[in-house]
């Protein structure tokens, strides 16, 4: 049984991408954090194929596609394992569009492989992830170069992995710009309702969780369409293959119920990124603290009337949420505060977040307790700081909550 067909190795060892490193990582991988069980299942039948437990390997694939039916890429590697281990060729004739399926397939099994836990598990957090505001209970990242989303609990402001999925998303690829593109936005977004199955037609599966695509960013940014959702997939299938949606984040029922719990809609952060840099905790304090002095130094000139220095924390290329720009914006305020004899602002709540596919930017919200000798107003405000080349920090684009 050990000598299969030549082929059988390019499929498990190499169209798998050769990333059965899965023995030693499974045992760093056992902490709290929690996996699509289905997942972890058709990952160890093929550590076992590459060990040459061939026959194990298949008896355990046959039992997971009993319980999974629906698992068609299950299906799949043991109909292959089945050719390769009776000596035929692994190529069987078959018609284009099946072998696209087939390619698919093999898409959504390296991609599960390709899926490394080593940096997630000793003591690195995505930079991402600056400061999570208690409001925050959790946060989900999805890395749509990887087809993957991480669920993170707010741990006293610092992120932990809690749980990790495979995901599909859109067609395109990454990046919406237009409506129609078929592409899934990179960006920062929160969950603005929950629909359950019996409002949905069967593609969405058990559930969707709507973001607020396009927000504050986007429209300024001149991007277009809308009904980006995160949600499960038909009940005649598992998941879908890497690229297969139209924009949307999709994931695997069992696994969108699994995270369904977690989510607080209106608060709930999702960062669709590309790629998650994982540094340690003292890279992300660094950074955090450089952002919370630049938020410090504008709240201290603004509390204290001092409309030049103020102003100065507002990039050339400022617009507002009510469409002015940094010329309209600084008359304005130069009008407002001539009145002001006195001025308290205070801060509390504060979430800082790396803005994906944006250079050196960061996403600051905020609750605001704003009381002068003639206003008092509380707000909720969100901030895009922007890093010049030489250090400092400016403002961008301020909005009522985004």
């Amino acid at each position: 049984m050990r000598n299969l067909h030549a082929r059988t190795c390019v499929l498990i060892a190499c169209c798998l991408w050769s990333l059965f490193a899965i023995a030693g990582a499974e045992a760093a991988a056992a902490d709290a954090r929690v996996h699509s069980n289905a997942e972890s299942q058709l990952l160890a039948v093929l550590n076992l194929a590459q060990q040459g437990e061939y026959d194990t390997a298949i008896n355990d694939l046959s039992d997971l596609i009993e319980a999974r039916p629906n698992f068609r890429l299950a299906q799949l590697v043991y109909g292959e394992l089945m050719v390769a281990r009776s000596g035929r060729s692994i190529e069987p004739a078959i018609s284009d569009q099946m072998r696209d399926q087939r390619e698919a397939l093999l898409d959504e099994a390296k991609t599960r492989w390709a899926h490394r836990v080593s940096a997630a598990t000793d003591g690195k957090v995505p930079a991402a992830i600056l400061q999570m505001a208690p409001e925050y209970e959790h946060a989900i990242v999805v890395d749509l170069a990887n087809n993957r989303l991480y669920l993170f609990a707010n741990e006293q402001g610092v992120p932990r992995l809690v749980s990790d999925f495979y995901t599909t998303i859109g067609r395109g690829g990454a990046g919406k710009q237009v409506e129609g593109d078929m592409r899934t936005p990179i960006g920062i977004y929160h969950i603005t309702r929950y629909i359950n199955d019996n409002g949905l037609p069967e593609l969405y599966g058990v559930g969707a969780l709507p973001v607020n695509y396009p927000n504050a960013l986007d429209r300024a940014r001149g991007r277009t369409g809308y009904g980006i959702w995160l949600h499960g997939v038909p009940r005649t299938t598992y998941s879908r293959t890497p690229r297969a949606s139209e924009g949307c984040v999709v994931i695997a029922n069992d696994d969108f119920e699994s995270i369904r719990d977690h989510v607080n809609v209106g608060t709930t952060p999702v960062l669709l990124t590309t790629g998650i840099d994982w540094v340690p905790a003292a890279d992300v304090e660094k950074r955090r603290t450089e952002v919370l002095s630049a938020v410090e130094s504008w709240r201290h000139s603004w509390q204290a009337i001092d409309t030049k220095s103020y102003l100065t924390y507002y990039s050339p290329d400022f617009v507002s949420d009510d469409g002015r720009d940094k010329p309209a914006f600084a008359a304005y305020k130069k009008q407002v505060n001539a009145s002001k004899t006195d001025i308290s602002v205070d801060l509390n709540n504060i979430s800082i977040f790396r803005y994906p596919g944006e250079d050196r930017m960061v996403k600051v919200t905020f609750n605001q307790n704003y009381t002068s000798n003639n206003y008092q107003a509380e707000d909720r405000k969100t901030q895009y700081w922007q890093q010049s080349e030489d250090g400092d920090w400016q403002i961008v684009l301020e909005t009522e909550r985004d």
